[in-house]
């Protein structure tokens, strides 16, 4: 039986894609943002017949580091390693997602389910571990195939995304959902930071002849034309014709806009 070479699973309380590639030679395996749920994971890692070797976030967020704990090779951006840190403590953790369910109606609905609620009880309990640097060289070697990531400021300062040259899929993290994004963090950069990082994104994209864009949340593969989308969006704000009202929205606060299908959140514009 042909054992599949790439894997997606949706886990956690936000629905956050997880995804397994192999190396389909030694049966060397790569997770990206193990989210939460190990078990899951473990039993998707079991049934693809890989051997996991490491770990790669895209970002420090609770959301994307919850499964860690089980693999012992976990790569982080040092400028993420203070997010991470954060999003492991359970009180602060705990007060910010009280703060979200106190903000919006249909997750204050979610939470009172008894299911659910034991789903983000245990979400919230996340080992601290060591991670490792990101490799100088810019590729995580996997056999056959590999893995290539980009720096990309912005939802956070150590945001990364990431290219598997095989597939050609290109794995943005959150930094361009089509929901849209968050810069409403203390952590999070500019409008005009996070607008290069994307430029960088459309181009690396562009110049690997990518194949499908996969965020980390809502649809998937995004709209091919979504750099295009968001950094127009970028360009209305830091002109002034878009400004936006304060809200918070529980997660994180700031100015939101909306504007060619997609929303931001942010609290700088340079």
């Amino acid at each position: 039986m042909k054992k599949a070479m790439i894997e997606q699973l949706v886990l956690g309380m936000v629905g956050t894609n997880t995804w397994l590639i192999k190396n389909k030679e030694s049966n060397e395996l790569l997770i990206i943002d193990p989210a939460d749920e190990s078990a899951r994971i473990e039993e998707k890692i079991d049934r693809m017949g890989g051997i996991p070797v490491a770990v790669l976030l895209t970002h420090g967020h609770f959301d994307h580091i919850g499964g860690n704990a089980e693999f012992e090779t976990i790569y982080l951006s040092k400028a993420d390693r203070e997010v991470a840190g954060e999003h492991s403590d359970y009180n602060a953790l705990r007060k910010m997602i009280d703060n979200y369910e106190e903000k919006n109606v249909l997750v204050r609905y979610l939470f009172k389910l008894k299911k659910y609620k034991k789903q983000v009880e245990d979400s919230l309990h996340i080992k601290s571990v060591e991670y490792k640097d990101l490799p100088l060289c810019g590729f995580f070697n996997l056999g056959e195939r590999k893995v290539s990531f980009i720096e990309t400021p912005g939802h956070t300062p150590g945001s990364i995304c990431l290219f598997d040259e095989k597939s050609k899929y290109f794995f943005v993290g959150d930094m361009a959902c089509e929901e849209g994004v968050l810069l409403g963090f203390d952590y999070s950069t500019s409008v005009a930071e996070y607008r290069e990082s994307i430029l960088k994104m459309q181009q690396f994209y562009k110049e690997y002849e990518g194949k499908a864009i996969i965020p980390s949340h809502h649809q998937m593969p995004a709209k091919s034309d979504i750099f295009e989308r968001y950094i127009s969006l970028c360009n209305d704000i830091l002109s002034g014709k878009l400004t936006g009202k304060y809200e918070d929205q529980g997660l994180c606060d700031g100015k939101v806009v909306k504007g060619y299908k997609l929303q931001m959140v942010y609290r700088k514009i340079k």
